[in-house]
């Protein structure tokens, strides 16, 4: 994809640093260019200056001018705004465009009318923690379908665990950060303040700024390092404590140093494998809600001094690396990429509908998941007269992806899907597809140990249905169908009751090792019992899937949450007019509001 990055630099911050790190890893699958006042960190994009952040309303409309510009010229398919600057800007120079827009919001933002009115943002926004999410759906009333939190990515080559080595008697605090805004003076605040308890409880310390200068702070024990430094773990491991909030406090996290966390909004205290989640919605202190809370807390500090020997730092290195994993979180970035320019191209809901088993005649199915062969054929006459153009999931991948121009995309899109893998699916169904030259995704069994469904009986000892894994047909007869192969498991059975270890296991294992079988991707799941949570979903996206499918929960569109897709189920009563209202594009709004899922 071309992808472009817009900032409001006039000087280095961490916005710049998260789109840098971003970018590191772009570039080598996409064409990346950056826009911005001024660049201060270093990159592979192609950079382009332009006055993004400016106070002259004639030359915002110059640059938004000069930006829509650059969009055309460059064929740029998504943007990535990095600052409220850049998202007015940008929010003006896309209009009308067919380009895909997501912002990242790294702070608290500041309660207007105007914000409320008006979201700039962009297709999805992006909150660096839990509470800037919650602002801006509480306070805001921002879509909760568009607004999801993904935390900070950080570089763990640079940034790894280390043991720490056994320091000297003087405690050396790393505090790092700028010595501008809200930072300078609860910087100043925590200074003085430890300080006192330091001396109280007769510690030697010495405190290490770095990043500022500017700071009103009498303590003799301070030491102002303005020189440039490599940021690595090396580097905070010549300090015995870090003090600070967001970035700072990850990266000492990752590195094995122990950290109090302090910021903008709150004092956390000593990071602990405990409090840990609960300090990161905050983003370690630097967004909160209560403005009455105090700067400092000296029994707190106190309790932290007394507690720093034994915090745990190699399970908080291994729980702040599951969570802050550049590669990770880059994956998760660009997949969100995909979903704005996939929704900014196409906005409607695709219906999707969920068959089983395709028997000859009538059977005694518990969940009736069964349409007939005679009724099934009724359903895809149906389909072809009102026009719908089936699709794969492999289909849609190339679209979102960019590979295939939305000017090729169908009118009246249909996806198919069918579960399980029964016998009558090859026998009965696909002769039919053929027939009527229609796709379908089938989702199979990946243990070929499961010879036959257990799990739509009546009572035990009812005869089950035999997949094809337990036939003497040669499984690689689904390469000749007209059914694009899914993962639906090992052995059908349900994921939220799984371990997160049990999930990554189910979702990857499935996926291997249907690609080694039939040598093809795999990029769709299929939840058993359409029974799946958030943890699940996330998994399914870190395990390599590009979609994840339920049955009747979801989001109102597709790429809204492509990991937890709604369904349709058919059942073997179907008229046309339940076909025709379960195909409708309005028919997830209304399933959506009638039953609050």
């Amino acid at each position: 994809m071309n992808v472009l990055h817009v900032l409001s630099q006039n000087h280095l911050t961490g916005a710049e640093v998260y789109a840098t790190d971003l970018i590191k890893l772009q570039v080598q699958n996409h064409k990346v260019f950056q826009v911005s006042n001024g660049f201060f960190k270093a990159t592979a994009a192609e950079k382009i200056i332009l006055p993004v952040e400016t106070k002259s309303v004639f030359q915002f409309l110059k640059s938004a001018r000069a930006l829509r510009k650059i969009l055309i010229k460059n064929n740029i398919q998504v943007i990535h705004a990095h600052s409220r600057a850049a998202s007015k800007l940008v929010n003006v120079a896309r209009f009308g465009l067919k380009i895909g827009y997501v912002s990242t919001v790294h702070g608290r933002q500041h309660l207007s009318m105007s914000k409320k009115i008006n979201n700039v943002y962009g297709d999805f926004v992006i909150s660096v923690c839990e509470n800037i999410e919650l602002q801006l759906k509480n306070e805001f009333k921002y879509n909760p379908r568009r607004t999801k939190t993904i935390e900070n990515g950080i570089d763990t080559q640079l940034f790894h665990f280390q043991s720490q080595k056994p320091h000297d008697p003087i405690l050396k605090i790393g505090i790092i950060g700028r010595d501008t805004g809200p930072k300078k003076i609860r910087t100043e605040i925590f200074i003085n303040e430890f300080s006192k308890i330091l001396n109280a409880q007769n510690i030697k310390y010495k405190f290490y700024v770095v990043g500022g200068k500017n700071y009103n702070i009498l303590d003799k024990n301070l030491e102002i390092n303005n020189a440039e430094s490599k940021i690595d773990s090396d580097f905070y491991h010549q300090y015995d404590l870090i003090c600070g909030s967001g970035r700072v406090c990850i990266e000492a996290l990752l590195a094995g140093v122990p950290v109090i966390a302090f910021g903008e909004s709150q004092y956390c205290g000593l990071v602990t494998h405990k409090n840990y989640y609960e300090f990161k919605k905050s983003n370690f202190g630097d967004i909160g809600f209560n403005f009455t809370e105090p700067v400092f807390n000296p029994e707190k500090a106190i309790s932290d001094l007394k507690n720093l020997p034994e915090v745990s730092l190699k399970i908080l290195s291994d729980i702040a690396n599951q969570d802050f994993n550049l590669k990770v979180v880059n994956k998760k970035i660009e997949r969100m990429y995909e979903s704005s320019y996939f929704l900014r191209n196409y906005s409607k809901w695709i219906p999707i509908l969920m068959y089983h088993k395709i028997p000859d005649t009538a059977i005694n199915s518990p969940h009736k998941i069964f349409v007939t062969k005679n009724n099934f054929e009724k359903h895809l006459h149906f389909f072809k007269n009102r026009s719908f153009t089936t699709l794969t999931f492999t289909d849609l991948a190339k679209f979102k992806s960019g590979e295939k121009c939305f000017s090729e995309f169908p009118k009246k899109p249909l996806i198919l899907t069918f579960d399980d893998g029964y016998l009558d699916n090859i026998e009965n169904a696909d002769p039919l597809l053929k027939k009527y030259n229609f796709t379908s995704q089938i989702y199979l069994l990946a243990d070929a140990t499961m010879t036959s469904n257990t799990w739509d009986q009546w009572a035990e000892g009812m005869s089950s249905e035999k997949h094809l894994i337990a036939s003497d047909i040669n499984r690689s007869k689904w390469l000749k169908t007209n059914f694009e192969i899914g993962s639906h498991g090992l052995n059908h059975k349900k994921m939220p009751l799984m371990t997160a270890s049990e999930k990554m296991y189910e979702l990857a294992e499935s996926k291997k090792r249907l690609e080694n079988e039939f040598k093809i991707k795999i990029n769709s799941f299929a939840y058993t019992y359409g029974d799946t949570n958030s943890d699940c979903a996330e998994a399914c996206q870190l395990a390599g899937y590009d979609y994840g499918l339920n049955t009747d929960n979801g989001s109102l569109l597709l790429e809204e949450n492509p990991y937890s897709i709604f369904r349709v189920n058919i059942f073997p009563n179907e008229t046309l007019f339940s076909l025709w209202k379960k195909t409708s594009t309005w028919y997830r709004k209304y399933y959506f509001f009638k039953r609050g899922k």
